[in-house]
């Protein structure tokens, strides 16, 4: 059993390397689909990572008009607050907000004269309002259609934040639908190239096929060698992807990071999930490529 089972790893690697450039053309179709999985893999992380950078700064911004007392808003405080679907507010009182007004425009003196020729403050308080998800916020601002609450809002800012959300959300949904089928297609390229390699390889050797079957040779000892031969295909193909991936995620990097505003690093991520990540990749594409090698040996042993 020993025996006919290092017989098997030898006719393996012999047919790999003596079909050496077949073999070359069937890594790299795998490597190129392989890789194009990553790259969704890598475009998925990212564009998720960027829409909750983006949700992270999202908030309405409730301006009261100038009358409105601090009593009055307090009121609408407690009211939002009690709502399930915020996480924070924030009260910015009619001084702050004159305060802040300045140091923006501080570099803008027309603005300044101009405030002090009002001689009054022109400016109401305002509440920021984080809610628990961009979801919620529809929510929120419904429930501030009530017009005991609405006839005292001079005006809300929130639109802006969800056409950003929308748009990227719309983009990663093409562009993931475009690496999605680039992948696809590079797959299918595979499991045709890895099936007519097998073919090949049996065809070359289908007299020596026949008399093994004649003296007795079992099916499973006729197969095993090019069902080997797949799997060393899926191996080397996922390790020259790793080898491939990790120079590519370390040059994307540091415009990862300028781009999202964080501290967020990829290349931590591939490591923490390297098992789950490679290791799935490591058992579709040995399934694949198994399936292939069977079906492509499976004619010759019928005699």
């Amino acid at each position: 059993m020993l025996t006919s089972f290092f017989r098997v790893i030898k006719f393996a690697f012999q047919d790999f390397f003596r079909n050496f450039w077949l073999s070359f053309v069937t890594l790299t179709i795998l490597i190129l689909a392989l890789f194009s999985i990553n790259l969704l893999i890598i475009f998925n992380i990212v564009a998720k990572s960027a829409i909750a950078s983006i949700e992270n700064k999202v908030n309405i911004n409730l301006y009261f008009k100038p009358e409105i007392n601090e009593d009055q808003i307090l009121n609408v405080q407690r009211y939002l607050q009690s709502l399930m679907q915020i996480k924070e507010i924030e009260y910015v009182s009619k001084e702050q907000a004159l305060e802040n007004f300045k140091n923006k425009h501080k570099d803008n003196p027309k603005i300044i004269e101009s405030l002090a020729e009002i001689d009054k403050n022109p400016l109401g308080a305002s509440l920021i309002i984080r809610a628990k998800s961009t979801a919620d916020y529809p929510v929120v601002l419904e429930n501030l259609k009530d017009p005991q609450y609405n006839n005292m809002i001079e005006s809300k800012d929130f639109d802006d934040h969800k056409l950003v959300i929308d748009r990227i959300s719309g983009i990663t949904r093409r562009v993931n639908y475009g690496v999605f089928v680039v992948a696809l297609i590079f797959t299918l390229i595979s499991i045709l190239i890895i099936f007519n390699a097998i073919r090949m390889a049996i065809y070359t050797h289908r007299e020596e096929i026949v008399a093994m079957k004649l003296v007795g040779a079992t099916n499973w000892f006729v197969r095993a060698p090019y069902l080997l031969q797949g799997i060393i295909f899926s191996v080397f193909s996922v390790i020259i992807t790793v080898i491939i991936i990790y120079p590519f995620l370390g040059f994307l990097q540091p415009y990862l990071g300028v781009m999202l505003e964080s501290d967020f690093n990829i290349i931590t991520y591939f490591n923490q999930n390297f098992a789950m990540i490679f290791g799935l990749q490591l058992l579709a594409t040995m399934l694949l490529n198994l399936l292939s090698s069977y079906w492509a040996v499976n004619r010759y042993v019928r005699v």
